[in-house]
């Protein structure tokens, strides 16, 4: 059985699921239903079987982003703009309408997509790489206003007004973040619709050696 992981998944699933485990964490500790007592940890085992933990850590981390992804999604449509796809697809073919007749539509781009996979997959990856950092922003967004609730809980115990300070601020970056991920969604659609018309291009005409008299003496 071949299993790959790629860029995409790492970015897309791994690294949101890791912060999702940290968050869930944070958030059980000031819940109190969690404990943990480092003094009684016994390093020396944990690292005689750091491989194994580290590849069960992934696993873990794989399975918590995927399943979180939906809320995720959910969470994110308080920040991207409805029509994105049709938008960006609008604006294209207005700057491209004196050189081409564009008749596809926004809901075709996942088969525009795999159409670039088919003819050159390194170019269909190097626009991938803008939905899987989107889908992976949003998930941190929503994992830093998770935190931002466990950091509240903290106050609520300790009455220590600098932690809503950090909560604040932690809404803040989830915010910034959120929108860094609708910006690399537009990408996305644009990468895409950019490639589609670059196979069109005949650049043998378009790019021409340019033709110098020659000098009489």
């Amino acid at each position: 059985m071949n299993i790959r992981f790629g860029i995409y998944d790492i970015f897309s699933r791994i690294v949101p699921g890791l912060f999702y485990i940290f968050v869930f964490t944070e958030l059980t500790l000031s819940l109190k239903w969690l404990t943990i007592d480092w003094k009684t940890v016994d390093w020396e085992i944990i690292s005689k079987f750091s491989f194994s933990i580290s590849l069960g850590l992934l696993l873990a981390a794989y399975i918590v982003g995927t399943a979180m992804d939906r809320f995720g999604s959910a969470w994110h449509t308080f920040f991207k703009k409805r029509g994105m796809s049709n938008r960006i697809l609008d604006e294209f073919k207005e700057i491209h309408k004196d050189e081409w007749q564009i008749e596809f539509e926004d809901k075709d781009w996942s088969v525009l997509r795999t159409y670039l996979y088919i003819h050159n997959p390194n170019v269909a990856d190097d626009i991938d790489r803008n939905n899987a950092l989107c889908i992976m922003l949003r998930n941190v967004s929503l994992g830093l206003v998770i935190l931002a609730a466990s950091i509240v809980l903290q106050f609520a115990n300790t009455l220590n007004w600098g932690l809503i300070a950090l909560a604040i601020f932690i809404l803040f970056l989830s915010y910034q973040v959120a929108i860094q991920a609708r910006t690399l969604r537009g990408w996305f659609y644009t990468g895409i619709y950019e490639a589609i018309v670059a196979y069109r291009l005949n650049i043998e005409e378009r790019v021409k050696p340019v033709k110098r008299k020659k000098s009489t003496k």
